[in-house]
């Protein structure tokens, strides 16, 4: 049997790195506020339980950010790739690069809830919504997937 040393030292310079990652130039996608509704169930909220799925299993996981960058992977790689060639050659800065990967990220995302995410609904949930399309009610959770360039000068 394995024991866990419990090093307070280790877990300090983990800290530190996990801080200096936080202020590196990142992009971030996703939902990314979660904006008030009047609504005791949050947009984030809801976002959550299609991502993951709900704890009593009556909402199946329909992921559309892990999903999509999971399909999309090579592709965004791809582009990594080029928008990193063109900060080299000093075509674009670093915040220009974030950007445009992060509006590709947000693109593929809505587009993959437009194409459909599984499973599919259940025929009550259809008629009830008189819609087949998963993740598309009222347009609010796909109309808050948005990116944001963090940490870049």
């Amino acid at each position: 049997m394995r024991h866990v040393k419990d090093d307070q030292r280790e877990q300090k310079r983990l800290e530190k790195i996990l801080q200096k990652m936080a202020k590196a130039p990142h992009v971030a996608v996703g939902i990314l506020q979660d904006q008030p509704t009047g609504e005791s169930f949050s947009i984030l909220n809801l976002a959550t339980v299609h991502e993951f799925g709900s704890r009593d299993g009556r909402i199946p996981q329909r992921s559309f950010v892990r999903s999509t960058c999971d399909a999309k992977r090579h592709e965004h790689i791809e582009l990594i790739n080029t928008l990193q060639n063109k900060i080299i050659d000093g075509k674009i800065g670093i915040k220009q690069a974030l950007g445009m990967l992060g509006s590709v990220v947000e693109k593929d995302i809505v587009q993959a809830i437009n194409h459909g995410i599984e499973p599919a609904l259940k025929p009550a949930t259809i008629k009830r919504k008189k819609s087949s399309k998963a993740l598309i009610d009222t347009g609010r959770l796909k109309g808050s997937i948005s990116h944001e360039v963090r940490g870049a000068p």
